[in-house]
């Protein structure tokens, strides 16, 4: 999928449904709901792939950041399995990167499924490394990888 073939943008209510059939289709648990994304919308970072012909999102990413923090998290990150392995997932993460920087934080953190191979290889290839492990983190049971990346601080102020 060539990158004129969708754009990423920010999520608008009017994306919630979307949002929800696609989080069902990629997570057998701890699934965002309806009223989830309407809040995460509308009080965090959500960002869309959305095809240019049809107008679908076959992507998203949750990014979260505490007041007063230099640190980011990213919440949530799913593509459709119809357009895996064609470099979307690399394109929000970079995204994601570009938003926490601009927003001067200086750490990006996540958890991530110790069974999801796919994501842990992009996740490591980004430069994120593995900080910790939590046992039974998810609601099926699952183990958690919980990894960061350090961030380029902003330029130093010259006088």
């Amino acid at each position: 999928m060539n990158s004129t073939d969708y754009s990423i943008e920010p999520a608008t209510l009017a994306d919630v449904n979307q949002l929800v059939v696609l989080e069902q289709t990629l997570f057998l648990t701890d699934c965002c709901s309806r009223k989830n994304f309407r809040y995460l919308i509308q009080h965090a970072t959500v960002i869309v792939v959305r095809t240019e012909k049809t107008s679908t999102i076959i992507g998203y990413a949750i990014l979260l950041k505490r007041k007063n923090s230099r640190k980011m998290r990213i919440y949530s990150l799913g593509v459709a399995p119809s357009t895996r392995n064609t470099g979307i997932g690399a394109k929000l993460v970079a995204a994601l990167e570009a938003i926490a920087s601009k927003a001067t934080c200086t750490t990006l953190t996540l958890e991530v499924s110790d069974n999801n191979k796919d994501a842990i290889r992009l996740y490591t290839n980004f430069g994120f490394e593995q900080y910790g492990f939590r046992y039974g983190y998810y609601e099926d049971g699952g183990h958690a990888i919980l990894m960061r990346k350090n961030l380029p601080g902003p330029p130093p102020q010259t006088s």
